[in-house]
């Protein structure tokens, strides 16, 4: 695999995470795309998967929902490679 796609995978995985955890808190993609600057659309298309978004957008979102970006990396770096195994 190739370094550009085990990055977008794992970019996905940790857009999932993300999302899986929006919705654990019960916040709604209107909420977080106000609280992190973005479309509602936008946080759609991601979450998704229609559009793989930077660094820097992640880290917004991330903020705006007040999660630990290293813990969600951390754990879809886990889940990826027990799922590789």
């Amino acid at each position: 695999m190739s370094l550009a796609k085990a990055s977008q995978i794992e970019c996905q995985k940790i857009i999932q995470l993300l999302k899986e955890d929006r919705e654990r808190k019960g916040l709604s993609k209107y909420a977080v795309a106000q609280q992190s600057g973005l479309s509602q659309q936008a946080v759609g298309y991601m979450e998704k998967g229609h559009r793989i978004p930077s660094l820097e957008t992640v880290l917004r979102i991330a903020k705006a929902m007040d999660v630990d970006l290293a813990k969600i990396i951390t754990q879809a770096r886990k889940e990826l490679s027990k799922s590789e195994k």
